[in-house]
């Protein structure tokens, strides 16, 4: 069983590192069309819990949205991003108040900060009340996962981190 599981977890956290490596690059992307930018993992792929059918869900902040219509502003980003990468554009003021909605409590508490431009990181651990982690922080987690996972077996040593 530990073999199998093994190999299960080994090709997910590949499938996670693999997507949030696009992500890295989709922000790179978003910069030289941005500037500064503010760019938010949130949903199952911040969770870990996605599936063949789930979003890459993020929140682009950018002041270079000012003055654009919010359907607008998905004609800007989209040639920076990949298929299945599903955006939420704000300006760094529209952020501050629409993610203290008390909707966005939940989603924003397993939140990943790959760009912080804004300095938003205080805003989201205020409205969520957890720290947000950072893709860097994220990514190598994952890397040290399948080796871990593959000798001392699921039940073993493992991070102690829940």
């Amino acid at each position: 069983m530990c073999g199998g599981y093994a190999r299960l977890l080994e090709r997910r956290a590949r499938q996670w590192l693999e997507a949030l490596e696009r992500l890295r690059e989709a922000s790179r992307r978003l910069r030289a069309r941005l500037g500064r930018l503010t760019l938010i993992l949130y949903g199952s792929y911040a969770r870990g819990d996605f599936n063949l059918w789930s979003d890459i869900d993020i929140i682009i902040v950018s002041d270079a949205f000012h003055g654009i219509r919010p359907l607008d502003r998905y004609d800007i980003v989209a040639p920076a991003l990949e298929p299945g990468m599903e955006p939420i554009t704000l300006t760094s003021g529209e952020a501050g108040e629409v993610l203290r909605r008390p909707g966005w409590r939940a989603a924003l508490r397993d939140a990943v900060i790959v760009v912080d431009d804004y300095g938003l990181k205080t805003l989201i651990e205020e409205v969520s009340g957890v720290r947000p982690r950072r893709l860097e922080d994220l990514v190598e987690r994952l890397r040290r996962l399948p080796r871990g996972v593959g000798r001392e077996g699921v039940a073993g040593k493992g991070s102690g981190e829940g």
